[in-house]
């Protein structure tokens, strides 16, 4: 079948209207964790046991198939992975926060400024790096909005499996009778050691260093130093006559240092999300072996249910700002950035490639990412606390297991203080993530858009235009290090907890003493040659399970 390109154009606009609510919205159930040698689901409404019976730790695959080749109902078919698309600018998303992509930033920046020092710092050499970070850094805006909605996305399907299996689990421990659950509640059992030790990462130095400069790069002291070095550069605007040159100095530090914020953020994130992707896979683990164990306990082979994600309610100005969000963190965005710069090459003929043409992609990408710096910082902040809404869900989830039981929840361990440092910082992130933030900047786009106009486009009214938006740029980046580094320290202390909460769990149910011994109807045990062999009715069938001892 051919491409249709109305039908693309038609899903474009009707993802374009859905993308406020469409791109927070997502789902997943657990899988579910048969006590067996291999897991697979079962389809709703259809059950194998005809006994509520504790299953045993060999219940395979292959023994059901045996009954099934004896007349009984078919089997559910095996779990089949089923393979993501790949996109390539999720490719280069995830190539963007790479080491090596940091380390050949770096290296050229190094070569730059070598080249500076051996030919002298002409206004060419200021120009030349200008341009180039303003490409890198507008392309820097479409990766690091594509990284932030993947890293969202991502991590509320995390917790909805997590809470589709604490309601599972949630269900089963409700069907135990007040004996079992008081059983478990008298547990002696300790708290797994070796289970928390396998879940600690450690860092290498890389690691180490690079979070290191994050905590200085988004202090307080940070800013204050990069705010102390734009009002030096104003008052020596005065010798200087607040000439052309004067202007080209701060565009250029200023250009050094978006450079290096928006690849050592795209760098540090990908580090964060990697360290708690691994402490979420520990997690899992855990919590499957607690699932297990209370199928085996219940018999209940009841899949787990699909848990869908909750999206805040957006009004009119929030939706406009996650649509141009939509644009410019997908393929839409790529596309436009392409024709932007082809165009500049196209004309920097006609133009004679002079330094009004060296400016003007430096212009252009100057008032974008003015918008999209509040924009990337107004999104950050909300996703962040969808996140933490959904992560209270569990929570509550998983107190009802505990009340259940009748156990007390761990104590959650707390965040700690935040210090005169990051009070501030959240202070002035809570002004710059606002959604009035965000429009404002758009207006002062278009405000500066009308200034330059009426100077033809001079020289000077396309510095006009770029410095002023690139220092605010620069500062946003370095608020959204800052609240990077405050969203990671609480997404570890939030899986810490429910690391805790799980660890509790499975030393009560570890407590549970019926588990090679359980007797009930419909299942019986043999001895014969050193083998226990059990006995379940399966649709009628008996199908014998065993295990040496």
């Amino acid at each position: 079948m051919g491409l249709n390109p109305f039908r693309s154009v038609k899903n474009f606009f009707q993802d374009l209207k859905n993308a406020p609510e469409g791109q927070y919205i997502t789902s997943a159930a657990a899988p579910t964790q048969l006590p067996s040698q291999e897991s697979f689901n079962l389809p709703e409404k259809v059950y194998f046991l005809e006994t509520s019976a504790r299953l045993s730790r060999n219940f395979t695959h292959e023994s059901l198939e045996s009954a099934e080749q004896k007349g009984a109902a078919p089997l559910p078919p095996r779990p089949v992975k089923k393979k993501r698309k790949a996109s390539v600018l999720d490719a280069l998303v995830r190539a963007a926060g790479s080491r090596w992509t940091l380390g050949v930033v770096l290296l050229l920046l190094v070569v730059w400024g070598i080249l500076g020092a051996v030919f002298g710092p002409t206004d060419t050499w200021q120009v030349i790096l200008q341009d180039v970070s303003s490409i890198q850094a507008y392309t820097s805006a479409t990766l690091l909005m594509r990284q932030q909605n993947n890293n969202t996305r991502s991590l509320l399907q995390r917790i909805c499996g997590l809470i589709s299996r604490s309601e599972s689990n949630e269900r089963m421990v409700r069907s135990l009778t007040p004996e079992q659950r008081a059983q478990l509640r008298a547990s002696t059992q300790k708290i797994r050691s070796e289970v928390v030790d396998s879940l600690v990462h450690k860092q290498d130095v890389f690691d180490k260093i690079s979070n290191g400069v994050a905590k200085v790069t988004g202090s307080l002291i940070a800013l204050i130093i990069y705010w102390a070095g734009i009002i030096g550069w104003v008052f020596s605007g005065l010798p200087l006559q607040f000439s052309d040159t004067w202007q080209l100095d701060v565009n250029t530090a200023t250009a050094l240092e978006i450079t290096l914020t928006t690849v050592f953020l795209q760098n540090i994130r990908s580090a964060h999300d990697k360290h708690l992707d691994k402490t979420v896979q520990g997690i899992e683990r855990l919590d499957t072996e607690i699932e297990m164990q209370l199928r085996r306990m219940t018999g209940d082979m009841t899949p787990n249910p699909t848990i869908a994600s909750e999206p805040f309610k957006l009004n009119r100005w929030v939706k406009g700002l996650d649509i141009y969000a939509y644009i410019i963190g997908g393929s839409v965005g790529v596309i436009i950035s392409a024709f932007v710069f082809g165009t500049w090459i196209l004309v920097g003929d006609p133009m004679e490639f002079d330094d009004n043409w060296f400016l003007i992609i430096g212009t252009y990408t100057g008032l974008i990412g003015f918008i999209d710096g509040f924009i990337l910082k107004n999104v950050d902040a909300r996703e962040a606390k969808l996140a933490m809404k959904h992560f209270d869900k569990l929570l509550a989830q998983d107190t009802r297991i505990f009340a259940l039981i009748g156990v007390e929840v761990p104590e959650s361990k707390l965040v700690v203080k935040d210090s005169l440092n990051i009070r501030i910082s959240k202070t002035v992130g809570r002004w710059v993530e606002s959604t009035t933030a965000s429009w404002a900047s758009i207006l002062t786009v278009f405000a500066l858009l009308i200034v330059a106009s009426a100077m033809q486009w001079t020289e000077t009214g396309q510095l006009l235009c770029n410095t002023p938006t690139m220092i605010i740029e620069g500062f946003l980046l370095l608020t959204l290090i800052q609240a990077e580094n405050i969203a990671d320290d609480k997404k570890r202390v939030t899986y810490d907890n429910i690391l805790n909460r799980r660890l509790v769990l499975d030393k009560h149910l570890a407590g549970w003493g019926g588990a090679d011994d359980y007797d009930s109807d419909g299942m019986s045990f043999d001895e014969k040659d050193g083998v226990v062999l059990q006995t379940f009715k399966v649709n009628g069938e008996d199908v014998g399970m065993g295990g040496t001892f």
